[in-house]
């Protein structure tokens, strides 16, 4: 897998030219650089190249404009991370495979990977972390797909007994950091630095038989 090829500095949701597409485009950007209580309407606007009032024809209101973008970055985000998913793969795999999706996504969309972790540090994404670390859904579809790993992981004693927003936070953190960091030039992520990222974040999360612990330092 190239994780670097295809790096985009526009958002990949639409290339028609559509008014509508340039003010999805054009709010992803600017969202990404200087958050949502930085991104008045009316910046939208002028990056769009269209009048206020065009945006309100096409969305009620900022809200809406912001949650529509979220649903759509947010399917392309679980696309790129299940594509060629196999849940008859050990624990382990599976993890790898996800989070090398992570990877892959942040680094090919950098503009929408920083819109997605502006959105869950947001009020707007408070609420939905909060139902999605915390509710007991029994729709399935409801679930991240990683969520639903952690809980299979566990469920085995592969995985540590410990709070969904800990695991996340001990797996997941340091690969939104690593990605920001390439995204801003600050580190080059190439695939053997992703691979031993991966066995780190694994590592952290892991149950460790006590025969792992004797041979381990």
């Amino acid at each position: 897998m190239n994780i670097h090829s295809n790096q985009k500095t526009l958002s990949a949701l639409g290339n028609s030219g559509s008014k509508r597409e340039q003010i999805i485009d054009a709010t992803i950007r600017l969202i990404s650089e200087y958050g949502f209580h930085g991104t008045p309407v009316s910046m939208i606007a002028q990056e769009a190249g269209v009048g206020a009032g065009t945006i309100y024809r096409y969305f009620k209101d900022k809200d809406s404009l912001v949650l529509e973008i979220f649903a759509q970055v947010n399917r392309d985000f679980q696309s790129t991370m299940l594509d060629q998913y196999d849940a008859r793969q050990p624990i382990r795999d599976r993890f790898f495979h996800l989070c090398r999706g992570i990877f892959q996504y942040g680094i090919e969309n950098p503009h929408k990977f920083k819109f997605m972790e502006q959105f869950y540090n947001s009020p707007y994404g408070t609420t939905l972390r909060r139902e999605k670390l915390f509710c007991n859904c029994d729709d399935s579809s409801q679930e991240l797909s990683l969520e639903q790993l952690f809980s299979k992981g566990q469920a085995q004693q592969l995985i540590k007994d410990i709070p969904l927003a800990t695991l996340i936070a001990h797996s997941v953190g340091p690969i939104v950091f690593l990605v920001k960091d390439s995204i801003a030039g600050l580190i080059h992520l190439d695939e053997s630095t992703i691979d031993s990222s991966l066995t780190a974040c694994w590592d952290a999360i892991r149950v460790r038989s006590q025969q792992s612990d004797i041979l381990e330092p």
